[in-house]
């Protein structure tokens, strides 16, 4: 094999990964961003309530 030969494996390779990886980078990050949005929404409000006066008698 020539160094051409090589070279142009290790290129094959490197894309075969790039093409690989994309679509995992993008199905895991829309999850993430799903997660954080929803996450986000659906904090619950601090609850306020105002002391009610009691009259003893």
């Amino acid at each position: 094999m020539t160094f051409n030969d090589v070279s142009l494996l290790g290129k094959k390779i490197l894309v075969g990964v790039i093409i690989t990886l994309i679509p995992f980078v993008i199905i895991f990050g829309g999850l993430w961003l799903t997660q954080k949005l929803l996450s986000d929404s659906h904090k619950p409000a601090p609850a306020t309530t105002a002391p009610t006066k009691t009259t003893t008698s």
